[in-house]
């Protein structure tokens, strides 16, 4: 029994928080000077990427982004690195590189990138050299994150004193975060450095934090902590460590497991059945649950009451083959679909906690084991991208309902072009134009012809104009009559006359010049424009029908192309799906056989008790 616990003991030993490789790594873009880039970004801060990247990509397109080209590019890199897309972010992040212009915090924040690429590949020597390029300028976040990475890579190859260099290091600089202390805690007593390692473990340990994140690492703290005092053999140490993690929290039951096994190194077995006992009640489905099943009777061996441990033996051996009988039947739930159907029931635009939101008391077999599913990265990858995979196909779908409209859309153009084809072809047709230029070729003339012998009357309106032809007739008929008083009196009256009819006309005639040139320099742009307009109507006469064959040919290759993609989609999607159930039972699999090996351990330790009780001379459980 206390060989399970210390290979419990190792295991959380060497526990790393490691660093979630997710677009949650905020590249924090800048605020958007345009305006598609903030429409990029609405979509970005809602958790749609996908809708993020569509926009992104049709603003490098149409070239919208003249004042954030490279910064869209290193988000555009994030994005698809969230989707997966390993080999294309990478490509994205090596294109920054070589822009000898690009800014130096963003360069630092691609070769990052590549570091964090190399490293999902598990190229640690290749994530290392990224790093090593990473210098200069640079955000507090940047740094923090290349800390953080930096120090996981060399613990992973085993160099913890490097590990320490780097985080001792990032501590001097002030740039620091809780998970680099944590990582610093670890590598120490990775180190053989426990006294070093418990001090920043237990600065953690004590943190005051109102977000569950700080939480959930303050009780990471103890618990690595805990169980490292334990191995260490310091029990009260490791007891009163353990005792910090939070009764309710998701540690809970390793912090209460480690505790009894602290009381127990203690030969306080009386006290470990406290922790203990308060564990068996919990759900048995937890690994740690089962632990402390098995571990009960073994207290209360060590504590001579062979009775109430014979019992207990048998309880817990029924409790195991009871949870034996669970697991089945979550296997057969998960094997006829019930697991993808409640998936599938989910909103697959909730993100990363698309999993997390499922209901954690549901009585339904598939769901029974979902928090030791969701403690294996393999299984949350495999969800998330069955979730991705979800969203495209909805997508699609909806693509390929929509693209019908454009067949409706093209339809009515063809419609209107046909309803407007004939007045566009009496419009090209039609001579009023060639008469229009032709009088206004005749008016250009005449007003030449006014201006070169500044000529006031050639300006005159039309009663004005008739004025002044009545008082030529006038004066052509005075001149056939006779001279005396009264046909000079009537000659002076007619030149009194047309004189103030011509000093009228002097004295609008530059007004009405600039008036008539203004007004036929208007009809010119007319013209002009009435030219344009009807190329353009005989150009589209031409072209339009023309380019109704192409839209219905781009229609139906994308219409086929949507297709493609859907049933490829839909293929995927269902092998995803096959991974996610087959993911699911191999846990439990595994779950089993632990099973029988803690019910093959039960009957032994049953028999070793009841020889104890039968026999009180032997030596009993050691």
């Amino acid at each position: 029994m206390q060989c399970v616990a210390r290979r419990f003991i190792l295991l959380l030993s060497l526990t790393l928080l490691m660093m979630q490789a997710t677009a949650a790594d905020r590249i924090s873009p800048s605020t958007a000077q345009d305006l598609q880039y903030g429409e990029v970004l609405y979509y970005y801060y809602q958790d749609d990427w996908f809708n993020s990247i569509v926009r992104l990509q049709i603003a490098k397109t149409q070239e919208r982004l003249p004042n954030h080209a490279d910064e869209a590019e290193l988000l555009l890199g994030g994005l698809d690195l969230s989707y997966g897309l390993r080999n294309l972010a990478s490509t994205i992040f090596e294109r920054l590189l070589t822009n000898e212009h690009a800014d130096e915090q963003i360069r630092n924040r691609a070769w990052f990138y590549l570091a964090k690429i190399s490293y999902q590949r598990g190229d640690t020597v290749n994530a290392l050299q990224a790093l090593s390029r990473v210098s200069g300028d640079m955000t507090r976040t940047t740094r923090v994150e290349v800390s953080q990475l930096h120090s996981l890579l060399l613990l992973q190859l085993g160099q913890n004193d490097a590990a320490i260099e780097v985080l001792e290091a990032s501590k001097d600089n002030n740039v620091w975060s809780p998970y680099l202390a944590y990582n610093l805690g670890v590598a120490y007593i990775r180190n053989g450095q426990l006294e070093r390692g418990a001090k920043e473990l237990d600065t953690l340990g004590e943190l005051s934090g109102r977000s569950e994140e700080l939480r959930l690492l303050r009780d990471k703290a103890n618990l690595a902590l805990g169980y490292s005092y334990l191995q260490g053999g310091a029990a009260q140490q490791s007891r009163e460590i353990l005792e910090r993690v939070r009764l309710e929290g998701p540690l809970s039951n390793k912090a209460l497991l480690g505790a009894g096994w602290a009381n127990a190194e203690a030969d306080e077995f009386g006290h470990a059945l406290v922790p203990w006992s308060e564990l068996g009640r919990r759900n048995a489905t937890d690994p740690a649950v089962q632990e402390a099943l098995l571990a009960v009777p073994y207290a209360m061996t060590r504590m001579n009451l062979h009775g109430r441990a014979v019992q207990q033996y048998n309880d817990v051996i029924d409790t195991l083959f009871d949870e034996k009988d669970k697991l089945n039947e979550s296997i057969d739930a998960i094997r006829n679909g019930e697991l993808l159907e409640t998936l599938q029931g989910q909103d697959p635009r909730t993100g990363s906690g698309w999993l997390q939101e499922l209901t954690m008391d549901s009585q339904s077999p598939a769901l029974r084991y979902q928090v030791a599913l969701m403690a294996t990265h393999e299984f949350q990858e495999a969800v998330k991208n069955y979730r991705d995979l979800s969203i495209l196909r909805n997508n699609l779908q909806t693509w390929a309902t929509n693209i019908d409209a454009y067949d409706d859309m093209l339809s009515a153009r063809e419609h209107r072009f046909a309803d407007k084809q004939p007045a566009a072809e009496r419009a090209l047709r039609s001579e009023d134009r060639e008469t229009i230029e032709q009088r206004h070729r005749q008016l250009r003339v005449r007003l030449a012809q006014v201006e070169g012998a500044n000529d006031p009357v050639g300006l005159a309106d039309t009663s004005e104009a008739e004025q002044w032809n009545k008082l030529e007739d006038i004066k052509v008929k005075l001149s056939g009559l006779p001279v005396n008083p009264d046909t000079d009196t009537l000659r002076e009256r007619q030149a009194r006359v047309e004189g103030a009819l011509y000093w009228q006309l002097s004295s609008q005639y530059k007004p009405r010049l600039w008036q008539v040139k203004r007004q036929l320099s208007q009809v010119a742009d007319l013209l002009d424009e009435s030219t344009r307009v009807l190329q353009s109507l005989n150009s589209a006469r031409i072209t339009t029908p023309s380019g109704f064959d192409a839209f219905n040919q781009r229609i139906d290759t994308n219409r086929m192309l949507i297709k493609a993609l859907l049933e490829r989609t839909e293929l995927v999607y269902l092998v995803q799906g096959e991974l996610i159930e087959q993911l699911a039972m191999n846990e439990l699999e595994q779950q089993k056989k632990r099973l029988d090996s803690y019910i093959v351990q039960a009957r032994f330790s049953l028999a070793q008790t009841l020889d104890s009780a039968l026999y009180p001379g032997k030596d009993g459980v050691q």
